[in-house]
């Protein structure tokens, strides 16, 4: 909303770095997807990328706290 791309651009780097980190395949895909887009602070051209990474992200964030009530976390 802010146009920041630059910061957009990090962000979606880092929660590709992360997911690579965690093997966490769906949304390390997609939020690669959307910082190649970005890469050098472009402005988003394709809005569906970040529509998607906010899915994958909510999808992750849902698989693992159905994980944790498993465990009893």
């Amino acid at each position: 909303e802010s146009k920041n791309y630059e910061e957009a651009f990090r962000a979606a780097h880092t929660i590709k770095g992360v997911c690579s980190n965690l093997a966490f395949n769906v949304l390390g895909k997609s939020s690669s997807e959307l910082s190649e887009a970005m890469r050098d602070g472009k402005p988003l051209a394709d809005p569906a990328l970040l529509e998607r990474v906010k899915e994958d992200y909510a999808a992750t964030a849902g698989a693992i706290r159905a994980l944790q009530e498993a465990l009893g976390v």
